[in-house]
């Protein structure tokens, strides 16, 4: 069995290990900047959650999705489809034309792996190269949960949590 921490506390994890959820992690991030649309919706299951919550106060981040101003909220797996087509088709002003982007994920921990979810969260930071705002540097954390399939591990719910409360330019999947 291996331990999140790689030493003798932590999370114990029978089914899957720590190595496995970094690299998938760093996966996901990895296809985003290579624009591997296909793969990367591979990644999430079909009834998966893809969440962004804006700020309620200068202290708390909006908690329900269906009744609150998120920034931005795609539920289910077409819906997730049906923004990349619009990333891909052009039809996206936040995305047209697509800025390259380069994702830095650290600081990656299992929270819980006791049911048949497993969350995790992580640290991030993302540099976009784009040619109507110039460079934009954002950064803040996910929090994941996933569950193994008997395809691998996949995303059934994604929160995306940004430092920043007002967008200066324009902000899509890709670029956080």
């Amino acid at each position: 069995m291996a331990r999140a921490d790689g030493g003798s506390g932590g999370i114990v994890m029978p089914d899957i290990t720590y190595d496995a959820v970094r690299d998938f992690v760093f996966l996901e991030a990895d296809l985003l900047d290579r624009r591997e649309w296909d793969l990367w919706l591979d990644l999430y299951v079909d009834n998966c959650v893809y969440w962004v919550p804006s700020w309620a106060s200068e202290d708390e981040l909006t908690e329900d999705p269906e009744l609150e101003v998120n920034m931005i909220y795609l539920k289910g797996k077409p819906s997730l489809e049906a923004r990349i087509y619009r990333i891909q088709s052009g039809l996206s002003y936040a995305t047209s034309p697509l800025a390259r982007t380069s994702h830095l994920v650290d600081s990656i921990r299992l929270l819980n792996d006791k049911s048949e979810t497993i969350e995790v969260s992580a640290k991030w930071m993302t540099l976009s190269s784009d040619p109507r705002w110039g460079k934009q540097i954002r950064g803040g954390w996910y929090e994941f949960q996933m569950c193994q399939t008997s395809s691998g591990l996949r995303i059934a719910r994604k929160k995306i949590v940004l430092l920043e409360s007002a967008i200066d330019g324009a902000i899509d999947i890709h670029q956080i």
